[in-house]
């Protein structure tokens, strides 16, 4: 029993580790897709497609993460190839669109078949997770030690999540790791990836531990409700002793689809080198690249090829319309969020007994800041201050103050507009939330040396 549950632990924490890593997403080719028969398709490991799943009360979902675990039983070794979400395919029956769209039109089923025409490999099993338990999976095992490396913010109004952690060594519940493992910075995918492996250990080390079994209870009901799969309960069993095998003692081995991220009628894409992709296949397959298996690489590649010139030249507009249909909608939906955010925001300012007026004007576009030179140099602050004032900022001066290394921008309000607005300062910088319902600005800047 404790077996198969760490087994499932360790593919949802993958599956979470995965949404960082998977960076932006582009496509694959028209009605022969692979140029494959089912049967040419490579399958000599016991292929995997995981979906991490990110269902909403106003939408179907999508799968927010996906790969495809590839487990080799003859050495019990497995690894691991993250798809971007955002990979432009040919979904059967729905023309050129995100491959985690797939999971819209047609659910587990209609992503299976895209991931194996994509990547030219027979699927076996799936594994399908809710994200929505992951905070109670977390709490299940009693929580997290871990090392946060440095202060992090990150505020996101689709989702309604802001990430606000301090550097040092912490215990985080399931509502606080979620905020580890989602948050973005500078560092990109490297920054994140570093520290989804951190998580992952941790987990690791937790459900490994001599208390496990005081969890185990509240653990197989929380797992019962976030995952579905197909695999059987002996296979279960050998990749969860695989997964511990590689985590314990080297690490497990991941890749992603290789690519290059590209615009098309104004969505980022993630465009696949179809040709790379088909040997990395080969490779994590254990097979040989036959002539056949090459060549319909080669002839999916200039499919593709030929529509990315045709919408770049305009004339794709039909294949491209229910994608472009799909991020408007997206978007407005984006919008309207951040409306209800906004107002939930001034309900609440109001039943506190805030005075509103200040609040409507601390969201106002403009974004007023209090300019305070830490920087140590004179001209630093002038310079700041006019830089601000062309980005729409209106500035007041507070002065000088001590020598600091890092510019910090400090919201005095969790409105998630202000917040957004201030976090788009037109030089580097670190971000705080302090609330002040009594201050007469959206955020303190206090200027650092690192000012350029």
């Amino acid at each position: 029993m404790k077996s198969i549950l760490q087994t499932k632990i360790l593919i949802i924490v993958t599956a979470i580790c995965v949404v960082g890593y998977i960076a932006f997403g582009y496509f694959f080719p028209e009605t022969g897709l692979d140029n494959l028969a089912p049967t040419d398709r490579l399958n000599l490991k016991k292929n995997i497609v995981v979906l991490g799943v990110d269902e909403r009360s106003d939408d179907v979902g999508r799968s927010d993460t996906l790969f495809v675990v590839m487990f080799d039983s003859s050495n019990k070794s497995a690894s691991l190839l993250s798809v971007p979400r955002d990979t432009r395919v040919r979904i059967d029956g729905h023309g050129w669109d995100k491959i985690n769209h797939a999971y819209a039109y047609g659910g587990r089923e209609l992503t299976q078949k895209t991931v194996e025409e994509l990547l030219g490999i027979k699927i076996n099993n799936y594994v399908m997770v809710d994200f929505k338990g992951f905070t109670g999976l977390v709490d299940a095992i009693g929580g997290i030690d871990i090392d946060v490396e440095k202060d992090m913010y990150y505020h996101d109004t689709w989702d309604g999540f802001t990430v606000d952690l301090k550097k040092g060594r912490q215990h985080l519940d399931g509502k606080t790791a979620i905020q580890y493992v989602r948050f973005r910075d500078e560092e990109g995918d490297i920054g994140r990836i570093r520290r989804q492996q951190h998580f992952l250990m941790a987990v690791y080390d937790k459900i490994t531990s001599a208390d496990m079994l005081l969890h185990i209870p509240g653990l197989a009901k929380q797992l019962t409700s976030m995952v579905k799969t197909d695999m059987p309960l002996g296979d279960m069993i050998d990749l969860g002793r695989a997964l511990h095998s590689m985590v314990k003692e080297k690490g497990l081995s991941m890749a992603m689809v290789p690519g290059t991220p590209k615009y098309i009628d104004g969505i980022s894409y993630w465009l696949p080198d179809i040709t790379d992709l088909r040997e990395l296949m080969v490779k994590m397959q254990g097979a040989t690249m036959t002539e056949h298996y090459k060549s319909a690489a080669e002839l999916m590649e200039k499919e593709y090829n030929n529509a990315v010139e045709k919408v770049e030249k305009g004339d794709d507009s039909e294949e491209n319309k229910e994608a472009v249909k799909e991020e408007k909608e997206l978007k407005a939906k984006k919008e309207e969020k951040a409306k209800e955010e906004k107002k939930k925001q001034a309900d609440k300012d109001k039943d506190a007994g805030k005075n509103t007026a200040s609040q409507e004007a601390s969201s106002d576009s403009r974004g007023v800041v209090r300019l305070v030179n830490c920087s140590g140099s004179k001209t630093a602050g002038a310079e700041a201050a006019a830089r601000l004032r062309n980005a729409g900022f209106e500035v007041i001066s507070g002065g000088s103050g001590e020598i600091i290394a890092n510019t910090v921008v400090v919201s005095t309000t969790n409105n998630g507009a202000v917040v957004n607005r201030l976090s788009n300062v037109p030089f580097a910088h670190q971000m705080r939330i302090s609330r002040d319902g009594a201050a007469d600005c959206d955020g303190v800047i206090m200027l650092g040396s690192d000012f350029k």
